[in-house]
Formats: C-alpha cells, structure tokens, sequence
C-alpha cells in the first residue's frame, strides 16, 4: 500500500511540473473569462452562457488533462527505462499501474476543483446569477466522469503507444457521450436488416461507459429538474468507481504480461 501512495504521489508531482498542466489551466482560465465577455453582450441570456462557457471549459480541459498526461505515464516509464528500477526495488506491476492512476486522478480533480471554484465565484458575483445545487452536483459529476477517462488512459497506455492511446481514449470518450445514439442507430439498422453492425453497436453499448449520465449542463442552464438527488449522489458515482475498478483489473492484467525487453 505504501508503495502505491508513493507511485501516486510522485506521479502526481511530476504531472504538475509538467508545463501540459500549466497550459491546460491557463487556457482554461482564459475560456473562463472570456465567457464574461460575451455574457456582457448578449442581452438576458449571461447566465446561461457563463454557466455553459464554464462547464464545457472544466470538461474538455479535464478530458485534455486526463488524455495527454494519461497516456504517457507508462510510456515514460518504459523509455527512460525508470521502470527495471521500480520493479527492482519491490514495487508490484499491479501496484505501479494503481498508483499511476491515483497520481493521475489527483491531478485531474485538483484541475477541475480550481476551475469549478473559479465557476462558482463567477456566478457568485455576476449579476442576475445564482450558484445552484445543480451546478455544484455537475461538477461533482465531472469527477467521476473523469475518473473514468483517467482509466481508460492508464489501460490504453498499459499496452500501446502514447497516440495510438490517446486517440482510442477521446474515441471512448465521443462514444460515450453517444450512447443512446447508438442503441437507437442499432435498432434501426436491426429493422434494416443490417444485423451485423446493429450487433456491433450494441455490443459498444454495453461495453462502454455512457459517460452522457455524468453531463449536467442542460439541466444547469436551462434550470431543469435533475430527478432523483440518490440516483445522482450514489449511483452514478458508483457506477464510476466500478467501471473504473475494471478497467484498473484489466490494465493491470495487461501489464503484467507485458514484455519490457
């Protein structure tokens, strides 16, 4: 245990040195602000349009974080060779790829914890603007939404190179903010009589996360009813945390069989 907290936290500080952090928290910050500009332009409509600014800023710049920070880790590690002294010294492959995603992780909510503060002070003080509860949950949602991206990072960077990684990661990530799209394609196409790709899409369905539950915006904006607060508090997050505990399952498996020669 004490070796993965060591692993998360050194990955943690290396991910902050590292200016991909800095630049994706700059231009973050600058989308922000420039959602003051245009609220001040549009007539009625500023607080929809800071709160969407807001919230699409904290998850694509999280995603970015998660996707080009992700996909090295393990690759770093392989190429500086770090890795023969890491495994010399005890640490389990297991225990490396946890204590990966856990430095990983924090960063990504440290990212998008400034940003939602950030958010919120904006509304806070913008006139005829209010912070509201689902504006907080939808940022507390980004997390786990992350957390899962995070995943997918570390498992795709357990076995293939860092592009190769981070385009399968934002695919993942397109896919499942699509995923009522795609059981609906599927059944028009199985009424088409295209059952084999009505099969395929189903089975993506199934086997990718749909990452669209996480996504609170609309009801933010447009003050709509976010249902049940236990499907949203307990159940989405733990979701997450299962899926996530997959994908660590398989990412560890992988690199265990993988061959550092």
């Amino acid at each position: 245990m004490n070796h993965i907290f060591t692993i998360a936290l050194n990955t943690y500080k290396e991910s902050v040195r590292n200016k991909v952090f800095y630049i994706i928290l700059v231009f973050a910050l600058l989308l922000l602000a420039f959602s003051l500009v245009l609220a001040s332009l549009a007539l009625g409509e500023d607080d929809r349009i800071i709160k969407q600014i807001g919230l699409s800023a904290i998850n694509v710049f999280g995603l970015l974080l998660a996707a080009f920070v992700g996909v090295n880790l393990v690759y770093e590690e392989l190429d500086k060779r770090t890795i023969y002294t890491i495994i010399a010294s005890g640490v389990s492959r297991t225990s490396f790829i946890i204590g990966k995603f856990l430095g990983l992780f924090l960063t990504v909510v440290i990212n998008v914890l400034i940003m939602g503060f950030l958010l919120c002070l904006l509304v806070g003080f913008w006139p005829e603007s209010n912070i509201t509860v689902t504006l907080i949950f939808a940022i507390f949602l980004f997390l786990f939404e992350m957390m899962i991206i995070s995943a997918l990072a570390v498992l795709f960077s357990s076995f293939s190179t860092p592009i190769l990684s981070a385009v399968l990661t934002f695919m993942c990530y397109v896919i499942g903010h699509m995923s009522e799209d795609l059981i609906e394609w599927s059944r028009r196409l199985m009424d088409d009589g295209a059952t084999g790709v009505a099969n395929l899409l189903r089975v993506l369905y199934f086997v990718l996360p749909n990452l669209e539950i996480y996504n609170l915006k609309n009801q933010v904006i447009y003050h709509e009813d976010i249902g049940s607060l236990g499907y949203v508090t307990l159940l989405y997050p733990f979701a997450a945390i299962l899926y996530t505990a997959i994908l660590l399952l398989i990412a560890a498996i992988s690199f265990n069989r993988r061959d550092f020669k």
